[in-house]
């Protein structure tokens, strides 16, 4: 086959990625619950394994496995929710408290902006009232993402089942579609991408309790009210990468400036915060996930940035992992390569060498034609 000249490959590949796109946008709702799917069904998949090692039936291996996932999932369902309820009926308790800070607020705005209290009443009524408002549409928007979600979390259940149950065909079906040559190195591929996305799930929800229990204790040594939620929420957040604790401490900050009297619990907090995402980000997530996902700080903004537009939160939670899974399988290939390079850690680390690297991807090329 004749070696396609540079400007066509490119204009190929430009046509790829804007037809790849446009697919992600509209199929957003069949594509991610199947991806999140997939990836839970490779996280799981050593239980189910295990259990066929014991001789349990297939049915009831998957059976097995699902009740583990449903118990988890109700048991932090109903964590989380005592713990809002208990949230909203403090904050509704403080409701006094919140108006003294808007008077307060009032009489500070009134006093240096020379302007008239009643004035600065009106402004700050206003205020009031559009958040109240913002509140509302948030409380609908929830009420509507929580029903999407319970839909969404029906769907990835059954597709979590449907993965485990036809391992086997999904795989036989895959081998049928390759030379027999190539069935090898597909089994090594699958294997790989396999114990990628294994370590590198494992690797988060470590690193979540970590956060989780480092934000619990200084929260707790200040004495902010339900310190153990907002501990954990803003752990939760770190499957969002280098954004996520800083918004998760927002909710702990703005609760503390609506409820206490002085501006030092709400410093402390942020200081807390700030400790334990740096702790976080130099030392514990590249020493539990970072070695396991070796993409590039650079590129893993843009996949951010990427996966914010094209899915919002959810798609920022799987960028990083599908991008690591998308520069293994292109690493596997000579001619792919060089993407993959670009997309690693390689790209930014002062010890590897290019020209090598390039030298050894040129040695796989001629090996590849010789065969």
């Amino acid at each position: 086959m004749p070696k396609l000249p540079l400007p066509i490959k490119i204009a190929c590949l430009l046509v790829g990625l804007v037809f790849g796109t446009i697919i992600l946008i509209y199929a957003k709702e069949l594509l991610l619950p199947a991806i999140i799917a997939a990836l839970l069904s490779l996280l799981l998949f050593p239980v189910y394994k295990r259990l066929i090692k014991w001789k349990v039936p297939n049915v009831l291996s998957v059976v097995i496995t699902m009740l583990v996932v449903v118990v988890l999932i109700v048991v932090i369902a109903v964590i989380v929710s005592s713990q809002l309820k208990m949230l909203i009926a403090d904050i509704s308790s403080r409701s006094g408290t919140i108006d003294a800070k808007f008077a307060t607020l009032q009489n500070y705005l009134s006093s240096h902006l020379n302007m008239d209290s009643a004035t600065v009443g009106t402004y700050l009524a206003e205020g009031k009232e559009k958040l109240i408002g913002i509140g509302g549409n948030l409380a609908s928007g929830a009420i509507s993402t929580t029903t999407s979600f319970m839909g969404n979390l029906l769907l990835i259940i059954i597709y979590i089942f449907c993965f485990l149950l036809y391992n086997n065909s999904f795989r036989t079906f895959a081998f049928a579609l390759l030379r027999t040559e190539k069935h090898e190195e597909a089994t090594s591929l699958i294997s790989h991408v396999q114990k990628l996305v294994q370590n590198y799930l494992v690797g988060l929800f470590t690193v979540i309790l970590i956060i989780g229990t480092l934000n619990s204790i200084g929260l707790l040594i200040i004495g902010i009210p339900h310190a153990i939620f907002f501990a954990f929420f803003a752990g939760m957040l770190t499957v969002i990468p280098y954004i996520g604790i800083s918004i998760g401490a927002s909710l702990p900050v703005v609760y503390c400036l609506l409820t206490k009297d002085s501006l030092l619990p709400a410093v402390g907090v942020v200081a807390i915060m700030i400790s334990v995402q740096f702790f976080e980000s130099n030392f514990i997530t590249p020493r539990i996930v970072g070695s396991k996902v070796s993409i590039n700080p650079f590129v893993a903004i843009v996949v951010l940035l990427i996966g914010s537009e094209l899915w919002g939160i959810p798609g920022m939670a799987l960028s990083i992992p599908l991008t690591a899974i998308l520069k293994l399988l292109l690493d596997s290939r000579p001619q792919t390569k060089p993407i993959g390079y670009f997309l690693g850690s390689e790209l930014t680390d002062d010890k590897n060498d290019p020209a090598k690297f390039f030298a050894k991807v040129e040695q796989a090329e001629e090996n590849t034609k010789q065969k």
